[in-house]
Order: structure tokens, then sequence, then C-alpha cells
């Protein structure tokens, strides 16, 4: 399950996430295990805080760059 922010991502994001990984898991078969990655442009202590307790759930930072050229 992947979660992608345009921004900031918070720790509510770890409540909408873990909802997502729920329904997930109802639909994966026995044994599976359903895991979750939050991709956002930047976080904060309360996501980290909350995410230091789900080890199923991974955060990654984004970087955008883009080069204008004229020709």
């Amino acid at each position: 399950m992947v979660e992608l922010k345009r921004g900031r991502a918070s720790d509510n994001v770890v409540g909408q996430i873990l909802r997502y990984m729920g329904y997930v898991q109802d639909l994966a078969e026995a044994g599976q295990k359903v895991k979750g990655v939050i991709i956002a442009l930047e976080d904060d202590n309360r996501i980290r805080r909350a995410l230091s307790m789900t080890p199923d759930i991974e955060f990654y930072r984004y970087q955008v760059t883009f080069r204008l050229f004229k020709d």
C-alpha cells in the first residue's frame, strides 16, 4: 500500500494508511502480510513518533528538481 502526499505528511496520514492496509488485509490470502509506504515532500516530529510504533510502514521523502531550457 502506497500513500503519496503532495507536501508535508503529519501523523494523521498514519491512521489513513493503516485504514487502507486494513482493507487490503481483509482481501489478502492467509499468511500474506500487508506493508505500507508513505511518500511525502516533508515530515514532522509527530509522524516520526507515530511511525516509530508502526514497523510495517516505511516513510520516504521525495525531491523534485527540474530544469528549463530555451532552444
